[in-house]
């Protein structure tokens, strides 16, 4: 009879034990010590479940741009003497120096000019012997030694040369014989020898900073007669050497 018994009390549990296996195996909960049900992902309200990343956009040059390059013309007083009506090298430099150094002014206080310009003249008499009428390599050397930028010359530009410096924060300056430039803002007929600032494009112009006159803030000439005026100085002949074409780039 104990036999029996304890035979029958073995199967009671053997039963109970195979029971319980099929209702854990099927997932349902449990009190069996040291078994958990996998987590669930509780989502917050408002908050949505993190999806996986998409591949960010290349960066493309913007159909236009304009960088806030402080104004000055090369006059800033009004007084178109020797100095100032050959002061756009130096107003050109001040520009572009300007815009490095964090100046978000829309323009330059003429006081301000003028001092700068004292003080370029005064630089390029010390390193040069002379001040009027410098090359885009006279110009850049002054850039690079007074403002301690750095001043790049690119010979036979194109108007992508243009556009991606000033997409890569850099500052054009442009070499020109004056009057083929055309401006009817000049004291006609109009400079011989010039430069200017490039700041910026639309889709089909160049905007300027013009020194060579009060209304050269933002002034905008097509690439075409930026192209045709191309010249540099020429000390050998004392005038402009229309067979070169070249821009001074200004970078930090």
């Amino acid at each position: 009879m104990i036999i029996k018994k304890s035979g029958i009390i073995i199967a009671f549990f053997i039963i109970i034990a195979v029971i319980g296996g099929v209702f854990i195996y099927e997932g349902q909960p449990s009190d069996v010590p040291g078994f958990t049900q996998t987590p669930t992902l509780s989502i917050k309200p408002g908050i949505s479940s993190p999806k996986p990343s998409a591949t960010q956009p290349s960066i493309t040059n913007s159909a236009t741009l304009s960088l806030k390059v402080p104004f000055t013309p090369q006059a800033p007083t009004g007084n178109w003497d020797q100095l100032h009506n050959e002061a756009c090298e130096e107003a050109s430099a001040i520009m572009a120096a300007a815009y490095f150094s964090g100046d978000t002014r829309t323009k330059i206080p003429a006081t301000e000019v003028e001092e700068e310009i004292t003080n370029l003249v005064n630089w390029q008499q010390n390193n040069f012997g002379y001040y009027l009428d410098t090359t885009a390599e006279e110009t850049a050397e002054m850039i690079r030694g007074f403002y301690n930028l750095n001043a790049k010359i690119v010979a036979d530009y194109t108007e992508k040369d243009i556009k991606d410096a000033l997409n890569a924060n850099k500052i054009p300056i442009i070499v020109a014989a004056g009057r083929k430039l055309g401006n009817p803002n000049y004291r006609q007929p109009g400079p011989i020898y010039h430069m200017l600032v490039v700041r910026g494009y639309t889709t089909t112009k160049i905007i300027t900073n013009d020194p060579g006159t009060r209304n050269g803030e933002s002034y905008l000439y097509s690439f075409t007669t930026l192209k045709n005026a191309s010249a540099d100085w020429d000390h050998t002949t004392d005038t402009i050497d229309e067979s070169k074409s070249v821009m001074i780039v200004v970078s930090k």
